[in-house]
């Protein structure tokens, strides 16, 4: 493990690793020759289409943009292409003019008629047009020099990433009809090949390097409440007594024929009180404008339990929304039978069980439904009573406090009211019980413990001085080139946005006024000061529940402490161990952590289109979401229903995601003009727009499975070939024949 993870960090900080002395060794293993279908399909998908044929797009939609990565390569074009005029002009019309061969054979008559020296035919025949100078070549009225393929990348990092694009291609299969089997090939040779890099998920490298320091006996005295916190979740058991002293403490079981309360409110109360809320979220903001002045929100549960924020948001870097899971959450079935009694029958506990499972499955899908909406729908009060009156499904004066007297805002309204609705349909006694179980699965782990969920929950319920770790092994000067490498490519998506015909009125206002934030706040860099914040908090390294439960009361805060708080920056800053590019409403900016932008395929030796295909639809989906309200009809119209595959997204959100790819690669091809000059990479024989939609869908599979998500089922074969069919190039890219499934995708044009 410890050697695995040295040549991945090294990798990850320096671009360049021994991995490549190897590479040549995977695609050899990954690409097996002989194969008769095999060898006709890298035929198929060479470079034989010329440079600036049909596959690109049309020349009023390329639009030069100023970048440090193109400039050399567009100039190099431009020199070539002037040489080649200069040579090739004369000649080609001498050879090819109509004009010249009108004149020839009229020379040609007079002479014959009156010299009689030769052959009227052969001679009429020789002065016909002949094929155009192999150096030089005709794209419609255009004389160019010969198409030839761009120069060869020979860089070692560029053979490492060609090494690892080819490990997983199956040439067998056709991509036109087999996209997914074609471009997320899981052979025996590759899943066992430790030179492999995981380039699609930068969550998963973030938490491999973080679980080998938290294993690191040797581990800085500064970290060591991370340690000891990680060793807490390892000795986590579900038979013990601090989830049965919680039971307890919450109002226990309510067995059978017992009448329940009332309401439900004042059991919400206790769990809040106590621990993070399953239902809703309540913190602190700033309003918008010059003048800012501090908001008090409510939403549904936004962000997941583990990253335990601090409730003043604009005070400490934020966590991305989280993806609500569909379904019930692992630890239930084995969480019930600790929590209902020994004395039930066999039919009452499956009645229970039954019940229970009905119940938080239900509430699990309207979280998840609702919270496709987004908060177009906020409201503002200002006052509690108004509160209580509009949303009386929970007792607001026991959730807020009572010296509170500032504006009010109610994300999501929606889900409140169907929240009122949902828990009318239940009996209290059964809601009790539930709420009870969810309560507590909300402070523990998101699977059953081990290395991996409990590297994972450490870092999040510890995210700054996670962070400080985690900047330790990789802030340096070369973040600078990272950050700045982001913001060209932010500046291209939006300039190939703003040429959008429907891109009109308040989305063209929104999208002017868009920023990026890339920077790593410095704060991660003063571990005195993250240190002394953390002075009152006792880690118990034999103890989870008790750990987490002192960490959430820390970070509730009673807005006595808000009154010294800056309130004039509407700054975000990112969690780099949390790799998820997000909108942050407040300060209207595309949030990129460190994490993401250090994976390999962002490395700055690689040719522009694998900074595209991986980084650049990232930011795209987010800057389309930042400008648009809802997509509702267009995503029931045009998202396939296989995407019930996607447990983590919702149909926006692939549709999103499928605008996001779109949006970048047509600015990918803005770059120059027909992406010209684009170094190939090595052993590799695929054009750069082909290579894009192939590391798009291998870093869409390295995520999905990672997230758990069946990448082996039908149905993700059916969402990935709809993804890679949408823009309408892939069809030409892939040179698809008619009736193919990429050909026959509907086209869902997102803009």
């Amino acid at each position: 493990m410890t050697t695995e993870f040295s040549s991945r960090n090294t990798f990850r900080k320096n671009g360049i690793t021994g991995l490549s002395n190897n590479s040549r060794n995977v695609i050899t293993s990954a690409n097996p020759s002989g194969g008769s279908s095999a060898a006709l399909l890298q035929k198929q998908l060479s470079f034989k289409t010329p440079i600036g044929s049909s596959q690109f797009v049309k020349p009023d939609e390329i639009e030069m943009i100023d970048c440090s990565n193109s400039e050399n390569l567009a100039g190099r074009y431009n020199k070539n292409n002037i040489i080649g005029w200069i040579c090739c002009a004369p000649c080609i019309w001498l050879r090819t003019s109509a004009a010249v061969h009108k004149m020839a054979i009229t020379s040609a008559t007079l002479l014959v008629t009156t010299l009689l020296v030769a052959s009227p035919i052969l001679f009429l025949i020789s002065t016909a047009p002949s094929p155009l100078p192999r150096d030089c070549f005709m794209e419609g009225d255009t004389c160019l020099p010969t198409s030839s393929a761009p120069p060869e990348c020979t860089e070692a990092i560029c053979e490492t990433v060609s090494a690892n694009i080819q490990a997983r291609l199956n040439w067998n299969k056709d991509p036109c009809s087999e996209f997914k089997k074609f471009s997320c090939w899981q052979s025996t040779t590759n899943q066992s090949n430790t030179n492999l890099i995981d380039m699609g998920s930068s969550q998963k490298s973030v938490d491999i390097q973080m679980q080998a320091l938290l294993q690191n006996s040797s581990m800085n005295t500064n970290f060591r409440k991370l340690g000891d916190l990680f060793q807490s979740c390892l000795k986590l058991s579900l038979n013990s007594t601090a989830i049965q002293r919680i039971f307890y403490r919450l109002g226990g079981y309510l067995t059978i024929g017992t009448l329940g309360p009332s309401s439900i409110a004042p059991l919400v109360s206790k769990i809040y009180e106590l621990g993070p809320s399953p239902l809703v979220d309540i913190y602190y903001d700033l309003s918008y404008g010059r003048r800012p002045h501090i908001l008090l929100i409510i939403s549904g549960p936004s962000t997941s339990s583990i990253i335990l924020e601090n409730k003043i948001r604009w005070m400490n870097p934020k966590a991305p929304p989280s993806r609500l899971r569909q379904g019930v959450p692992n630890l239930l079935l084995d969480l019930i039978d600790q929590f209902l009694p020994k004395g039930l029958s066999y039919a009452q506990k499956v009645s229970e069980k039954e019940t229970i499972f009905e119940f938080i499955k239900e509430l699990n899908k309207l979280q998840v439904e609702q919270s496709r909406r987004g908060f177009w729908d906020s409201s503002v009060l200002y006052n509690i009573t108004s509160l209580q009156t509009m949303y009386p499904v929970l007792n607001w004066t026991l959730l807020i406090p009572k010296n509170w007297s500032g504006p009010i805002v109610v994300r999501n309204a929606d889900y409140l009211r169907a929240l009122q609705a949902f828990l009318t349909k239940y009996p209290s006694r059964v809601a009790h019980n539930s709420m009870l179980l969810l309560s507590t699965l909300e402070i523990l782990p998101r699977d059953y413990p081990n290395v991996e969920v409990c590297t994972r929950s450490t870092i999040w319920a510890l995210p700054d001085l996670a962070s400080a770790l985690y900047i330790a092994q990789h802030y340096s000067d070369d973040s600078k080139d990272i950050i700045k490498r982001a913001d060209i490519i932010f500046k291209s998506l939006k300039a190939h946005l703003k040429r959008a015909p429907s891109l009109k009125g308040a989305a063209l206002v929104k999208l002017s006024a868009l920023k990026i934030q890339s920077q790593t706040w410095e704060g991660f860099t003063n571990i005195t000061k993250i240190l002394k914040t953390l002075d009152s908090l006792q880690i118990n390294s034999d103890s989870w529940l008790e750990n987490i439960l002192e960490i959430y009361k820390k970070n509730k805060l009673v807005p006595s402490t808000l009154v010294n708080s800056e309130s004039s920056l509407h700054n975000a800053w990112a969690y780099p161990i949390v790799s998820t590019i997000f909108y942050d409403t407040l300060s209207h900016s595309i949030v990129v952590p460190l994490s993401v932008m250090l994976i390999p395929y962002f490395n700055a030796k690689l040719p522009p289109y694998l900074h595209y295909a991986s980084i650049g639809v990232s930011i795209a989906k987010e800057i389309l979401r930042s400008i648009t309200k809802t997509f509702d009809d267009k995503a029931m119209r045009c998202v396939p229903h296989s995407v019930n595959i996607f447990s983590n997204y919702s149909r926006m959100d692939i549709l999103i995601h499928s605008g996001g790819m779109q949006i970048s690669y047509h600015s990918m091809l803005s770059l120059t003009g027909p992406i010209k000059g684009m170094a190939r990479l090595p052993g590799l024989n695929l054009t750069p727009t082909q290579i894009f939609f192939l590391v798009s869908a291998q870093e869409l599979c390295a995520e999905s499975k990672y997230m758990g998500i069946d990448t082996s089922a039908s149905e993700f074969d059916n969402i990935l070939g709809w993804l890679i069919a949408q823009g309408g190039s892939a069809t030409e890219v892939f040179k698809c024949p008619s009736g193919s499934m990429i050909n026959i995708q509907k086209t869902c044009n997102v803009l």
